[in-house]
């Protein structure tokens, strides 16, 4: 199965990424949980939106707004967004603080997995080059096991940390991506 990747992740664009993945294959969508579609989003600050959490800490925050946005779309079935992310957070360490335990294996019906992690992951893994694409691949398989039927999509990171840097994170996420 070919895994969809959306370039430039902002909040806004992972919001219609999510809308236009829905859409596009609905036929993959379930609903077998309380009768919703469920996306799973894991990944770091850029994706837990840390900022605006701290800055109106009653939201509405990117799940919500996700959830909102897809609901504005009447052809579409109800959604839920769990939002798993966590400020910091790179995938060596979603496995070794046994948060992937708590939070990636264990929401039953997950219809749609969207993954963005890498800046921190560049920041504090050795040999980023060589074990990043390996700890993405690590991931995607055991959220292919826990999560047999969902959709993951690997999403590139925002230009945090320069265009140098983000350029080498996202065409290792592409790299994942394809195979």
């Amino acid at each position: 199965m070919k895994i969809p990747l959306f370039f430039r992740g902002s909040s806004i664009t992972l919001s219609l990424a999510i809308l236009i993945s829905i859409s596009l294959s609905p036929s993959t969508a379930r609903a077998e949980h309380e009768g919703k579609v469920q996306i799973l989003l894991l990944g770091d600050s850029t994706t837990e939106g840390s900022i605006p959490r701290l800055l109106k800490p009653k939201g509405p925050h990117l799940e919500k707004v996700i959830e909102q946005l897809l609901a504005s779309e009447s052809d579409l079935p109800p959604c839920r967004v769990i939002n798993s992310s966590q400020s910091g957070e790179y995938i060596q360490r979603l496995f070794t603080s046994k948060r992937y335990e708590r939070n990636g294996e264990k929401h039953p019906g997950i219809d749609y997995i969207f993954i963005r992690y890498g800046l921190n992951d560049r920041a504090r893994i050795k040999d980023f080059a060589e074990n990043f694409p390996k700890d993405f691949h690590e991931l995607i398989a055991r959220l292919r096991k826990d999560h047999p039927k969902a959709l993951i999509i690997p999403m590139t990171v925002i230009p945090f940390s320069g265009e140098e840097a983000s350029k080498e994170i996202n065409d290792l996420v592409r790299q994942v991506a394809k195979k």
